[in-house]
């Protein structure tokens, strides 16, 4: 219930109790000096004045409410045992709902339980054993037991077609019999399509093999649409013990939609304990410093990059990158020596992404190294990667996996039984691998693109994100590849960025690990490059984003399948205006 609703009712009940004897008796009187005086002394409950009132008990939280009962949500259900209602991801002991907020019920009977989640729409029923959490609730709800979870989420069609949109954005790769095979994944039963009241689902049941002993191996899905409504529900379930969603989906009713989904997880930033004694002075540096410690990536920095093309940019923008960014992917899993043989003769710091793929994330439906490193399969390759680093010792920005929450990478959630879960447990693994071999020098980066691909709840980039714990550095990345003659400033692309982190990353230092604008696929818009650089250092110079601590610029271009230039990220030397911008910009915010 609304408090300032409380207050009000109560002090409603007050006035009608004086009103009633029609006279302002002594008894009155003294009535509400007593009254005023336990309201400023102890709130009326035995609360002393500045303390927090005492939490409902679980004897409260659970109390069956006729005033939060809606007799079509409860058809069938049963004599009641309990109820619970979830304010905005809470539990609370409340008799009312503002249907403004995010509220969900659980109606309990000595069987089962039946959700209603007002935000995305829906009731369903489900045994005493599984239990909700809601903490993400603007892009997902789950359901878990010891052997399974539950995922469900409320998806809108932005394409022509349904059928375009489902089949890209979701079944994309768990329909594709080779991307199965390569993977060795396991369709257990044929695809199929069962009616759900008024909706129609498209059911797919897969088997991962190979999974190690209680890994839930097994995943069903069903896709619920109606040819009426560009919305839609996508469930995921995953178990290692026999469960069926069939039986899940019978239960399942659309209701009317309220409120809003509200995030309720936090995610608060913890130093590692085992860290070295300069990895954690450097993080204390870039976490405490005012200004914006700038590097660069450039191809084969070892032969090339760092013999040439980086001192050239240096000396037009007189100024020295401190930190140097390489690639290494997993089919190479070899520690960059040689950069950092240079890196350290130069002083400069490296920032190395390892990526999870075997195929330069080109060959998206063939195999994918993360299934197998989820499954256990590849730890002798990453411990053996983990030394390398060890044996470094000096501090690494260590970014995994960046653009994790796109579809063009091979670790992607469309090539990972469409299940962000993967990564965060293969992020995991790895973490834990580098702690087992002693690794002490690693600063972990967790870096989403600035936008969902494909464009849907279940793939926002905030289900990616591992627990707190594994994590040290908030990535950002927001490219603008300037070949229209219109364009995003950074700002704006910056400010979005930041708006999807303000719930969760407020406390935490960030790093532009990756970004760029081009100067169109044939040098076209180098003004406009320009121009974009100047405001890019407009923003930096007034403090903007007082967050960002590193901004590392990707000095490569894309390129088409016919190895045409697609976007020119690339400096060029000979581009006067952005060079001007880059060097004024430089010396006016760098201490």
């Amino acid at each position: 219930m609304d408090r300032s609703r409380v207050f009000h009712d109560r002090k409603g009940e007050e006035v009608a109790i004086l009103k009633k004897s029609g006279r302002r008796s002594l008894s009155a009187v003294l009535a509400v000096c007593l009254l005023f005086s336990c309201t400023a002394l102890a709130g009326c409950n035995g609360q002393e004045k500045g303390k927090e009132p005492a939490a409902p008990s679980e004897e409260q939280l659970t109390a069956v409410r006729e005033s939060l009962q809606t007799a079509g949500h409860m058809e069938g259900l049963g004599e009641l045992s309990q109820m619970e209602l979830y304010v905005n991801g809470q539990r609370t002991a409340d008799t009312e709902m503002v249907s403004a907020k995010d509220n969900k019920i659980i109606y309990y009977t000595a069987d089962k339980k039946r959700i209603v989640n007002f935000p995305d729409g829906y009731l369903m029923d489900l045994g005493l054993d599984w239990q909700p959490d809601f903490s993400l609730s603007p892009v997902r709800t789950r359901y878990l037991t010891d052997n399974a979870v539950l995922t469900i989420t409320r998806e809108k069609n932005t394409y022509p077609t349904m059928e375009e949109f489902v089949s890209a954005c979701v079944t994309r790769y768990i329909k594709d019999d080779a991307f199965l095979a390569a993977n060795r994944i396991q369709r257990i039963k044929e695809n199929r399509t069962i009616t759900v009241g008024e909706y129609t689902a498209e059911r797919i049941d897969l088997k991962l093999d190979g999974m190690e002993e209680g890994g839930m191996a097994n995943y069903s899905y069903a896709i619920l649409t109606r040819p009426d409504s560009s919305d839609f529900y996508f469930f995921m379930l995953k178990y290692n013990q026999p469960e069926d969603l069939d039986a899940i989906l019978a239960t399942f009713e659309k209701v009317r939609v309220q409120g809003i989904g509200v995030y309720s997880k936090t995610f608060e930033l913890r130093e590692p304990e085992n860290w070295s004694a300069d990895t954690k002075a450097y993080y204390e540096k870039l976490k405490n410093q005012k200004h914006i410690d700038w590097g660069i990536f450039s191809a084969n920095l070892a032969k090339v990059g760092m013999k040439s093309d980086v001192p050239a940019l240096e000396k037009r923008m007189d100024y020295k990158f401190p930190i140097i960014s390489e690639y290494i992917h997993y089919s190479k899993n070899k520690f960059p020596t040689e950069l950092t043989q240079i890196l350290d003769k130069e002083g400069r710091q490296l920032q190395l992404t390892y990526q999870f793929t075997s195929s330069n994330n080109t060959e998206l439906a063939g195999y994918t190294p993360s299934l197998d490193i989820y499954r256990g399969r590849c730890d002798e390759e990453l411990r053996a990667f983990a030394r390398e680093v060890k044996a470094y010792g000096k501090p690494v920005l260590f970014r995994l996996n960046n653009e994790m929450n796109t579809d063009w990478t091979s670790y992607c959630g469309l090539t990972n039984m469409v299940d962000p879960d993967i990564f965060v447990a293969s992020w995991v693994r790895m973490y834990k691998l580098f702690e087992e071999e002693g690794v002490n020098n690693t600063i972990w980066i967790f870096n989403p693109f600035d936008g969902s691909y494909p464009p849907c709840n279940w793939a926002n980039f905030i289900n990616y994100m591992p627990d707190s714990e594994y994590v040290q550095m908030i990535g950002l990345t927001g490219y603008e590849s300037n070949n229209k003659n219109t364009n995003q400033s950074y700002q704006v692309i910056y400010d979005k960025i930041v708006q999807n982190y303000e719930p969760f990353f407020m406390d935490w230092p960030w790093i532009i690990s990756e970004f760029a604008c081009g100067s169109g696929a044939n040098k076209e818009n180098q003004e406009s490059q320009a121009k974009w650089v100047e405001e890019m250092f407009d923003c930096f110079e007034q403090g903007r984003y007082p967050n960002i601590k590193v901004a590392v610029w990707f000095n490569g271009n894309d390129y088409t399948d016919e190895g045409q230039v697609k976007n020119r990220y690339a400096l060029s030397v000979t581009n006067k205006s952005t060079m001007k911008a880059f060097k004024d910009g430089l010396a006016a915010t760098q201490p």
